[in-house]
């Protein structure tokens, strides 16, 4: 087997006949997917069961009891028999041509793993292309896309975009478990160690609707800094992220700042950075005296806190 696709479920049944569809549309035939029911509280198993009666290709249906997709994909992952690991979510699309290119690729060049370009679609029509500033097509040589995308989530492709050796992905430890970001914790950390090769077609749609995870969070306050700021603390303490240099100077002023915009929204700094997580983080005495965090809480923007200015110039002049 060539090709494992694994594809978590949570009460996706409004969704199953598009996938089916796209699934059997594929123009490259070497792959099975991997279902994992993730604690679905509809009838998503019964109706997958009868969506998938007539297909042709290879299939699974397992149930993970722990909640999250990094728990449902990390199962589907122990039991997946292809040489190379796809990730599909039931409310995506893989354009037909998508695995037949990639493989093309991985035949011609030595890479880990590639990926393609991505289009994010919305609810209320809206389309948008994935930035891809500074990702070079082709082959890219770590940890250069690792460093690019810690610096800019929003250069993650995807995670259908990708098609990875399942030794890679094996050697990496799989997802990660937290609730969110459990995509760009992997992208990360699979761009530090390993070699990657970008083509920039649109072989992957990402649907962004009400009911998605990620929509969820941004409805809280803070949500989407919050689960950035968790993804960004899972990444601080990892083993992998630790061994480069200039990844942990990345996520340590990261980190800074996203402590005072919490501090800013009158969350307490004390509980924040009493986390064990952030045992290790030396706060910069610029941003965090008394005087700076007063100004921080009255001012509407951190760019108008002076101490986070004269912070920014200093480190500038110290990486240039």
């Amino acid at each position: 087997m060539k090709l494992s696709i694994i594809i978590p479920i949570y009460n996706g049944v409004s969704f199953f006949e598009k996938l089916i569809k796209s699934i059997n549309a594929f123009t490259f035939t070497d792959f099975e997917c991997v279902f994992i029911d993730n604690n679905s509280t509809d009838n998503s198993v019964i109706e997958l069961e009868k969506a998938l009666q007539n297909v042709t290709f290879d299939f699974l249906i397992l149930s993970e009891k722990k909640q999250g997709a990094g728990h449902a994909r990390n199962t589907g992952i122990k039991k997946a028999k292809g040489e190379f690991l796809a990730f599909l979510d039931c409310d995506d699309i893989i354009l037909p041509e998508k695995f037949a290119y990639d493989f093309s690729v991985l035949e011609k060049h030595d890479v880990d793993f590639v990926f393609c370009r991505s289009e994010r679609f919305y609810d209320d029509g809206r389309n948008l292309k994935h930035p891809i500033t500074g990702i070079k097509e082709g082959v890219n040589n770590p940890p250069n896309l690792g460093l690019l995308w810690l610096r800019n989530f929003f250069l993650l492709q995807g995670t259908g975009s990708l098609v990875a050796r399942k030794k890679v992905i094996d050697q990496l430890g799989c997802f990660h478990t937290s609730y969110t970001g459990e995509d760009a914790f992997l992208f990360i950390r699979l761009g530090l160690l390993f070699k990657g090769y970008f083509y920039n077609k649109v072989n992957f749609h990402y649907l962004r609707h009400s009911q998605s995870t990620i929509s969820q969070s941004n409805n809280d306050k803070n949500g989407a800094l919050k689960r950035y700021f968790e993804l960004k603390q899972n990444l601080f303490t990892d083993e992998i992220v630790i061994k480069n240099d200039k990844a942990m100077q990345i996520l340590k002023e990261q980190l800074q700042t996203d402590l005072l915009k919490l501090q800013q929204s009158g969350v307490d700094l004390k509980q924040l950075i009493k986390k064990e997580k952030l045992k290790d983080l030396k706060l910069s005495w610029l941003l965090f005296n008394p005087i700076s965090l007063i100004i921080n809480r009255r001012v509407s923007h951190l760019k108008y806190n002076p101490f986070y200015q004269i912070h920014k110039k200093l480190i500038s002049k110290l990486t240039n």
